[in-house]
Parts: C-alpha cells; sequence; structure tokens
C-alpha cells in the first residue's frame, strides 16, 4: 500500500472542515491509500501553491522522513495550484477530485459508468495539460511550420483527448436515449417507482438486498460492501409489496463537494429520480456528520427538481446508534415492519383506491378488469358492482365513465 500525506487548508469558520478531512481519510482509505501524516493550515484557499512556504517545508520534510510516495489534497486544486504544489514537492499530488475519479475508476463496471468516469477525467485532465506539459522543444517560433516538436506533442495530445471524450459523449448520449425509451415503456405500466438515494456507504444496497430477502428473491441482491461508491450502478429490482408491484432504485451514493464534471456525468444516471414515486432517504445513523450529509442528499434532489417528492427519511444502523426520527437497522432486522408500514401508507396516499360502479346488464368488463387490474374489493349495490381498485396510476379511458368521483370508505375500514 503507498504511504501518503493528507494536506489541508482550514479557511475561516469552515465549520465542516474537520468532517472533510475525515471524509478524504475515508476516500484514501477506499483507494488503498495509506495516511502517514496529516497537516493542515488556517489561511485562504487562494495561494498558488495551495499552502504557504512554512507549511510547505514541513510536507518536504515530512515526505523525506517518512518515506511517502506523495501527497493527498483535501480540496480541488486549480491547474496552476496543482502544477505549482506538485514542482515545489517534486512528489506526487492527489487533489480531492482526482481521488474520487481513481475511486469511481475502480468501482466502474458496466459500460455506462465505464464511459462517464471517462468523460469526468478527460474533462479533468484537458485543462492541465499545457500546465503541466514540459518540453525542451515547445515554443519554438511561431505558426504552424515553425512549431517545435514538444509544441506538436502537445497539441497531438489535446486533439486526442478532444476526440476521446467527443467519442465517449456521444455513446453516453445513445445510452441515455435507450434509457428514456425505458423509462417511458416502464411509466406505461401500474408499477410504482421507489427511489433509494442518500450519502454513499449509508446502507442504501443493504436495504435493497433486504428487500429482495423478504419480498423477492435472493439470487438478484446486489454488491453491498462497507465501502465508499461500492456501486456506481443505478440497479432496478422488482418487488410486490401489499399486493402493489414496485420497482426499487439503487441509485448512485452522493458525497460532499463532488466534483463537477462527475456531477455532469453522472447526471443522466441520477435523472431517473425524477420519475419516481417516491423517494426512500438513506441516512447513516451512525455518522458523526449525519446533519451534513443530509444536506448534501437534499441539495442534490433540488437540483434534480425532485424536492417536492413524497419522501420517507430513514436513520440506519441504529444498532450503533439512535436519532430522533425513524431508525432502522437493515443488517440487524431491526423496526423493518415499521419502515414498510410507512412505505405501505405512503402508497396508498400516492394511489388511493379508485371506486367503479358497474351495471349488473354490463358484466362482462369485470373480466377486462381483473386481467388490467389489482381489485381489493366487489360489493353488490343497488345499481351495479361496486369494484374497488387498488393502486391505479392512470384509469383506462374506457372505464372512466364508471369511476364514481366521492369514494366511499364505509366498506373498506382498511383504509
Amino acid at each position: 500500500m503507498n504511504k501518503y500525506i493528507l494536506i489541508g487548508v482550514k479557511e475561516r469558520q469552515d465549520l465542516d472542515f474537520e468532517s472533510s478531512m475525515q471524509e478524504t481519510m475515508r476516500l484514501m482509505q477506499a483507494s488503498d491509500l495509506e495516511l502517514v501524516f496529516r497537516l493542515e493550515q488556517a489561511t485562504l484557499n487562494n495561494n498558488p501553491f495551495y499552502l504557504k512556504k512554512g507549511k510547505l517545508d514541513e510536507v518536504k520534510t515530512a515526505l523525506m522522513n517518512l518515506e511517502a510516495d506523495g501527497v493527498v489534497c483535501n480540496d480541488a486544486l486549480s491547474p496552476s495550484q496543482y502544477r505549482n504544489l506538485s514542482e515545489y514537492l517534486d512528489t506526487n499530488v492527489i487533489d480531492r477530485t482526482q481521488l474520487i475519479l481513481e475511486i469511481f475508476e475502480k468501482r466502474a463496471k458496466q459500460k455506462e459508468s465505464k464511459l462517464q468516469v471517462e468523460v469526468a477525467r478527460l474533462n479533468y485532465l484537458l485543462p492541465r495539460v499545457k500546465l503541466n506539459h514540459h518540453s525542451s522543444g515547445r515554443e519554438q517560433g511561431g505558426g504552424v511550420k515553425n512549431r517545435g516538436s514538444g509544441e506538436q506533442a502537445l497539441a497531438l495530445r489535446q486533439r486526442t483527448m478532444m476526440r476521446s471524450l467527443y467519442k465517449a459523449e456521444q455513446e453516453l448520449d445513445l445510452i441515455e436515449k435507450q434509457r428514456v425509451t425505458q423509462r417511458n415503456k416502464r411509466n406505461k405500466k401500474d408499477a410504482l417507482t421507489i427511489a433509494l438515494v442518500g450519502y454513499t456507504n449509508a446502507g442504501k444496497s443493504s436495504l435493497l438486498n433486504w428487500f429482495m430477502e423478504h419480498y423477492s428473491t435472493p439470487d438478484k441482491k446486489v454488491s453491498a460492501h462497507d465501502r465508499l461508491f461500492e456501486s456506481l450502478e443505478t440497479s432496478s429490482r422488482n418487488i410486490v409489496l401489499d399486493g402493489y408491484p414496485i420497482i426499487l432504485i439503487d441509485t448512485v451514493g452522493f458525497v460532499s463537494r463532488l466534483p463537477h464534471h462527475l456531477v455532469k456525468a453522472f447526471r443522466s444516471t441520477l435523472e431517473i429520480v425524477k420519475e419516481a414515486d417516491l423517494i426512500l432517504h438513506v441516512l447513516d445513523g451512525s455518522s458523526d456528520n449525519m446533519e451534513g450529509e443530509r444536506d448534501v442528499t437534499l441539495n442534490t434532489l433540488k437540483d434534480l427538481g425532485c424536492e417536492n417528492t413524497p419522501r420517507i427519511e430513514i436513520k440506519n444502523k441504529m444498532d450503533i446508534r439512535e436519532r430522533e426520527g425513524l431508525n432502522i437497522s437493515v443488517t440487524q432486522d431491526m423496526n423493518m415492519n415499521i419502515l414498510i408500514d410507512l412505505i405501505t401508507k405512503k402508497i396508498r396516499d400516492i394511489r388511493p383506491v379508485t371506486e367503479l360502479i358497474i351495471p349488473y346488464d354490463e358484466v362482462h368488463i369485470l373480466d377486462h378488469i381483473k386481467k388490467m387490474y389489482t381489485i381489493q374489493s366487489i360489493y353488490e349495490e343497488k345499481e351495479g358492482y361496486r369494484v374497488q381498485l387498488t393502486y391505479i396510476k392512470q384509469l383506462n379511458k374506457q372505464l372512466k365513465s364508471y369511476e364514481r368521483k366521492q369514494y366511499d370508505t364505509q366498506h373498506n375500514p382498511k383504509h
């Protein structure tokens, strides 16, 4: 395992500094980098060398004494900061953006996530190519014919990267069009969609697997190891809950200060949350920074235009720590019955009972209804059959004329 030093800049009134440093330490662990020393400085993050000279010399000494392989920065560096820091310390420098990119690159398995990481990586590297390009042959005269070998090599590398970026973006556009088609087909069905969202490592995938164990088939579980960004793929699974067909969607985990390039690249993946009927917001109740992690997720949902989607907030890992609100432990199977009851109630609010009155002389329509919908109950009334349907997303136009506008709950105390 490579040994690295963590350095960070604490700006005035930065209350989240320690949380961000702890998170970067976890990111280092996820990237198989051993932390051997950490150093911080209270200053503004506008220094062309990131840290001031005195602290830089401390880092240089620590690199030598600890035989470290490089430094990790707690912030995203500008291209010039990256170049200056690398040259001054004469070592490998990894900023927060690059660290997350490397983790994403390792975790990406499917074609789409690999393309998304490639797009983000190229967008990150392009502005750094010129600043970090060193060659004695560059800048020899003006004009295309008089270019030096280094300048030609730089131009060639930039063109190659631009072509790769264009190709990856084109392939992603094609995949996105295919997803929209699949989404439209899914929307035509009556299945209700529930999206699991939250901070990375909060327990979303473990919750999905719990549903697979209890309401579907265990062989359709997803990977759920205890590490950051375990999965970059959006996973969809079908379950039946209280007689309702449901599509569960496990989304990519969020993280504070997620690099702009990654947000842009993975936005198409997160767009699926906009189609959800219900959002399960999973929080890591054991985290000391739970409130900050909640804000990151809520801000991301707001950016996606999902702030008004029905949402259930869940504090997971109650076996470690309990909070106010709904506490569960997926791994210990604690309070899961309370969660299911709450989900079921929400579903009934989202998709209330639809009631039809079918005249006795049109009884043949019942056969059509039985094939198309979930019948909760049928009662004989004076004017015909009172049919109560559950979970109706959109009633067939043919049946609209039979719908009773004022739903009477007297025959169904369950609702």
